[in-house]
């Protein structure tokens, strides 16, 4: 059995449509069940948000930026994460990692917006500097002396570090635990991605060229924005570019992992509205069966993304307050199609893209008003379409004690 058969099949507990398409087995057991898996203060409720910060996206591998956000030495991007502040940091040997931003006099924050540095990040407070790799640089006067002197203990005073790994022009961050080691650092974020390298295994990312990207800020809690890219059933209602309705139907469910999880248009490139009158390059050796087709993941709990043959697109968020997210939306092509002659369809594509995601802001803003009501505790997610959903609001419930 192949890595696309195996992911794909179906298993016994899995149901097949009468049109062919898979549908898996979930918490989903009834159509009218007046039971929603996750309580609708969990949507609007401070005590409840902070709860999540801490047992969701603080506890194992989180999306925290994007690599070409540090695209050359002495770039220094703040980034928050769990509620915590995060400085991504492009050292001098281009190796990009992640500190907690923190000075180790004070505590005070190293900055607040991006900045490109000259060999050193400065407090402004005492002055206090960290090389690009987060040792300690200087303390100025610290003994009240015009000394350049470092402290005793300096080697332990460097900023401190947070787990990081960069995979597909992704960096992703784990806050529970502290890798000293950077091989079991690696081994652990390979393990907790291998379901979704396996399966693009055909894609080299190494390759991915930046095409466009842009931020979104909306008035909504960050689990509405993942059930909603999860959610397929939508996509006729509010989506014209999906092109008949046929194509909108044609989608299997896939689940690779309780943490990755979404689904699969067989015929999606084909099947729906054309992006760009050219086609691009496709990224690396794509499968013949796999040339039509679209995925469409969520790598739990705040990447989400989108690969078709010939583009990728990454959705990564911060989850910023109960009725706040910041969507950071790229999109990215092969190198090859960075070329002049591309330019026209780069563009096509990138607005029609732009354009789809901004199709479902008003329907995220009546989803977050919804949550005020106590018929919000009573909705009623329905089998044929919601399993993958549902298993969201499982894993959800589960890791923050709802259930």
């Amino acid at each position: 059995m192949t890595i696309s058969d195996s992911v794909t099949a179906v298993s016994p507990t899995d149901h097949v449509s009468a049109a062919g398409n898979r549908i898996v087995s979930g918490p989903l057991q009834s159509d009218s069940s007046q039971r929603a898996l996750i309580p609708a203060r969990a949507y609007v409720g401070q005590e409840e948000f902070d709860l999540e910060q801490e047992r969701i996206f603080s506890s194992g591998w989180v999306w925290a930026g994007f690599a070409h956000w540090v695209d050359e030495p002495g770039k220094v991007h703040p980034v928050t994460v769990g509620g915590k502040p995060l400085l991504i940091i492009r050292g001098e040997d281009e190796q990009v990692r992640v500190f907690h931003n923190s000075c180790r006099h004070r505590g005070m924050a190293m900055l607040d917006e991006p900045a490109k540095v000259r060999r050193r990040i400065q407090c402004a407070y005492h002055c206090w500097s960290y090389n690009l790799d987060g040792s300690l640089h200087a303390t100025p006067y610290f003994k009240r002396e015009r000394t350049r002197a470092l402290p005793e203990g300096a080697d332990d005073l460097g900023l401190l570090a947070v787990s990081s790994r960069v995979w597909a022009g992704m960096v992703f961050v784990n806050l529970a635990t502290d890798f000293a080691d950077t091989d079991a650092a690696a081994a652990d974020f390979a393990e907790m991605l291998a379901p979704i390298t396996a399966r693009w295994d055909h894609v080299d990312f190494d390759r991915i060229h930046l095409a466009d990207e842009r931020e979104f800020d909306i008035a909504v809690n960050w689990k509405l924005v993942v059930e909603n890219f999860l959610d397929f059933y939508h996509l006729p209602f509010i989506h014209p570019q999906v092109g008949p309705v046929s194509a909108s139907l044609d989608v299997d469910d896939v689940w690779l992992a309780d943490h990755i999880i979404g689904g699969m248009y067989p015929r999606g490139a084909a099947g729906k509205t054309a992006k760009s009158d050219e086609s691009l390059p496709f990224l690396g050796d794509v499968p013949v069966e796999r040339t039509e087709s679209q995925d469409i993941f969520c790598v739990f709990p705040n990447a989400l993304l989108f690969l078709e043959a010939d583009w990728f697109q990454v959705i990564g968020f911060d989850a910023a307050a109960p009725d706040r997210t910041v969507e950071h939306m790229a999109i990215f092509v092969d190198c090859d199609a960075a070329a002049e002659k591309y330019g026209p369809a780069r563009k096509s594509l990138t607005n029609i893209l732009f354009e789809v995601n901004e199709q479902d802001l008003p329907i995220l803003h009546r989803l977050q008003v919804g949550r005020h009501s106590p018929a919000s505790d009573r909705t009623n997610l329905v089998t044929h379409w919601d399993q993958i959903t549902a298993h969201f609001q499982d894993l959800v419930a589960r890791k923050a004690g709802y259930q």
